[in-house]
């Protein structure tokens, strides 16, 4: 726990952390706001404890702002500020001063977690992802009070996805999937793993709808082209139902699922071809 003072000492002076270098400039009101609420959190700790029910209330929404405000600097680029943040937000679950309950805790380590493993799959340095996606996958299975395991799994596809691993995404697509049947939507509270579920995808509300869409992308890795055809049109039915036929995200499924019905046909033409070919050759064969 960081002494009363102690929190905003390196937010104040021009509004934004000491950390941030050249990266893009933000709103300084969001981190000036921070700073208040550090103070704030502080001073209420100082006179009323750490069980105070107020004192968690704050806790918590100190402990949300870090999240949100370090994936809006991810969006800029700004990568040092969403980590600095961040850090702070693990500070806040892990520190020798305990705020509200275990579930709790683990509950908002797991969100600070995958938003580092965003910021670091971002940044291309895709195992140290992996390791803090795994990290808040451990957190959300011990915790009463999880809202995003779905999410940390396809979070852990896309990361997989790029490191080659198409087996290992597709498991944790399935296991999604299954969450998602099951009615465990991804929290709202997890800013940035909704962007990030596979390269050119922006799933807005349509989770579902991705998740099918990521399979298809993992079948088509694995070439069983059947498999990826029909979660394509999965995920083509069900953004349909969501976010209506004409949406953006439904058309850009459906372009894809167009493409790899296109495929699977050529590829069996030219199989049929190849038949063909053999057959003619072998009863050539020998002939002057």
């Amino acid at each position: 726990f960081i002494p009363l003072g102690g929190w905003g000492s390196s937010l104040r002076g021009q509004g934004r952390p000491s950390t941030m270098g050249d990266e893009p400039h933000m709103d300084g009101g969001i981190l000036d706001s921070i700073v208040f609420m550090e103070q704030s959190l502080a001073q209420r700790v100082q006179a009323f404890g750490t069980e105070d029910q107020e004192t968690v209330r704050q806790w918590k929404k100190l402990n949300t702002e870090y999240n949100i405000s370090a994936m809006k600097f991810l969006q800029e680029d700004g990568y040092d500020t969403a980590l600095d943040l961040l850090g702070r937000a693990k500070q806040l679950t892990t520190s020798g001063v305990k705020f509200g309950e275990v579930d709790d805790r683990r509950k908002l380590l797991a969100i600070t977690y995958n938003n580092m493993s965003c910021v670091y799959k971002r940044r291309g340095l895709l195992k140290t992802a992996l390791g803090y996606a795994e990290k808040a996958l451990k957190l959300e299975t011990q915790s009463t009070k999880a809202d995003n395991p779905a999410c940390t799994h396809l979070n852990l596809c896309a990361i997989l996805s790029r490191l080659a691993r198409h087996r290992h995404a597709l498991e944790h697509c399935q296991c999604a999937l299954q969450l998602l049947k099951a009615g465990n939507f991804c929290g709202a509270n997890t800013p940035g793993l909704m962007n990030d579920f596979h390269d050119g995808v922006e799933p807005e509300s349509s989770i579902l709808a991705v998740c099918y869409h990521n399979m298809a992308v993992e079948h088509e890795h694995l070439g069983e082209d059947d498999k990826a055809l029909q979660a394509y049109y999965r995920s083509v039915e069900v953004a349909g139902l969501e976010l209506g036929p004409d949406h953006p995200i439904t058309q850009a499924f459906a372009e894809r699922a167009d493409e790899a019905q296109a495929n699977l046909e050529k590829k069996q033409k030219e199989k049929e071809r190849g038949k063909h070919a053999k057959k003619g050759g072998g009863g050539g064969r020998g002939q002057p």
